[in-house]
């Protein structure tokens, strides 16, 4: 097989923070405040003190995705493994866990 048409591996690289974004250190456009502010007004409502990690993930991860792609994609079929291998990865990665986890303490009541 040419090279070219070899499948390549290369690496993810986060482009962007979310605590910049959440602590207003970064100026955002209109429609992405929209959408954090509804994030954020869902994880208020949502988030219990009393909720394990696991489940504050699960509940972040599908604010999330309902701000930032609308509520039909969480409801859809397949979504509930989808979500389940997002909270997997954020678990994995420490500085992705760092970071739910002050956004989860910050709005969890």
């Amino acid at each position: 097989m040419p090279a070219s048409l070899q499948p390549r591996e290369q690496e993810w690289s986060q482009r962007r923070q979310i605590l910049p974004f959440m602590f207003g250190k970064e100026k955002l456009g209109k429609k992405e405040k929209e959408k954090i502010e509804l994030f954020e007004a869902g994880l208020s409502t949502e988030l219990k003190k009393t909720d394990t990690i696991n489940s504050a993930l699960t509940k972040m991860v599908r604010m999330a995705l309902a701000a930032e792609f609308g509520p039909t994609l969480v409801k859809s079929k397949g979504a509930e493994h989808m979500i389940s291998t997002i909270v997997a990865g954020i678990l994995s990665d420490s500085e992705l866990r760092k970071q739910s986890l002050a956004i989860i303490d910050q709005f969890a009541k």
